[in-house]
């Protein structure tokens, strides 16, 4: 798979354009790969066209990136710091991770 950067500020169609362009496609070679005509891939770009799950799969396949990157821009990697707390997480008693949980969702709300 194609390394990313992590953007959670881009929307659907920017990582599918972002990619495509990565990939040195045009909307037609992109569009005949997925089986979809060309003002499809313009509108998917442009975020004026929701994309079906099916889709998505075939997209992510050309691409060669994840259904899941393309919807959320997560490319699975964790970083250090959230490695670190999964570490943590793990080595507390049962009763202390309910503690670190509601802490931890305290500070996000």
């Amino acid at each position: 798979m194609i390394e990313i950067d992590r953007s959670a500020t881009q929307s659907v169609g920017q990582r599918i354009r972002g990619l495509r362009l990565r990939n040195n496609m045009t909307q037609g070679q992109f569009a005949a790969l997925i089986g979809v005509s060309r003002s499809a891939i313009a509108q998917w770009e442009t975020d004026r066209a929701n994309l079906l799950q099916e889709n998505l799969q075939r997209i992510a396949k050309v691409l060669d990136t994840s259904p899941g990157y393309l919807a959320t821009g997560d490319t699975g990697v964790l970083l250090d710091d959230e490695l670190s707390l999964i570490e943590l997480y793990r080595a507390c008693e049962p009763k202390d991770r309910q503690l670190l949980l509601s802490t931890a969702k305290r500070l996000t709300s």
